[in-house]
């Protein structure tokens, strides 16, 4: 990945694992990282996980309580750089609700994303037509507003496409692929995305049968999200108005359980059947 592929989110996850790996080496915990910023434990808590920018004198001081040395120092330094800085303006980014944002962040940075969706296709797997056409669902959209959120899900798919992408796997049921989304046009350009996206090596498509009955998934839309270095994975399960994040690993270690069932249960073969 170029430097112009990646964005602030990037280096901050990229400097939070720098400073772990340095936690880890010198014994500094996050009770001193906590004492020597003066800051909540919530705080250090976002910074180890890259999901808050780090001042330029709270950077310095960090690095002074780790010891660093001047040459990695300055590489450092650039990561923090980096992270501060701000995204560029685009059209879509004032119609994304801010309970998104986070999840945005999330999956922007996973390196591998598991998703299950039993109604409709994921958002990284759909065409304009497509999603355009669920997201006009939404009535309390205005026109400029759905135009917006279509563009925002197309940005968010060209990561499939660009250097160095996620993992990502997906499990549907067989009756999704029927489901009357859109115009014929819209669901058969569909399939024939879903069939190029099927031979990109970094992606799997699995299709639960029709034959299939109920799992221990039921109808719960979820996604595992693992992200880079050593960070826990999180759980992010969709409702109609919210997400929520599950990050305890007891209920983590249930979704990925329920996950292999699914898989267990799908195959890889039946594109190619569905009629539109």
């Amino acid at each position: 990945m170029t430097s112009s592929d990646r964005s602030p989110v990037d280096y901050r996850v990229g400097l939070a694992h720098r400073l772990r790996e340095l936690m880890r080496r010198r014994g500094v915990t996050k009770a001193d990282i906590k004492t020597t910023l003066g800051c909540s434990e919530s705080k250090v808590g976002k910074i180890l996980r890259g999901d808050h920018s780090i001042a330029p004198l709270e950077l310095v001081a960090l690095l002074d309580l780790l010891g660093v040395a001047e040459e990695e120092r300055a590489d450092l330094v650039h990561l923090g750089e980096e992270a501060r800085k701000r995204r560029p303006k685009t059209p879509w980014g004032a119609a994304i609700p801010d309970r998104l944002r986070k999840y945005f962040n999330t999956e922007e940075t996973a390196r591998r994303i598991e998703a299950y969706r039993p109604d409709l296709l994921h958002g990284l797997a759909q065409t304009e037509a497509y999603a355009r056409a669920v997201i006009e669902t939404n009535p309390a959209l205005r026109p400029h507003e759905v135009d917006s959120l279509v563009q925002a899900r197309l940005a968010r798919q060209r990561r499939l496409t660009a250097p160095h992408p996620p993992e990502y796997a997906l499990v549907i049921r067989q009756s999704v692929l029927r489901a009357p989304v859109g115009s014929p046009e819209t669901r058969f350009e569909q399939l024939r995305h879903l069939r190029r996206l099927a031979e990109l090596p970094h992606v799997t498509l699995r299709i639960i049968p029709d034959s299939v009955g109920l799992t221990s998934a039921l109808y719960f839309p979820f996604e595992i999200l693992t992200p880079p270095g050593d960070l826990r994975k999180t759980v992010y399960v969709e409702t109609l108005t919210d997400g929520l994040f599950v990050d305890e690993e007891s209920r983590i270690s249930h979704y990925e359980a329920v996950f292999r069932e699914l898989v267990t249960v799908s195959a890889t073969d039946l594109l190619d059947s569905v009629e539109v």
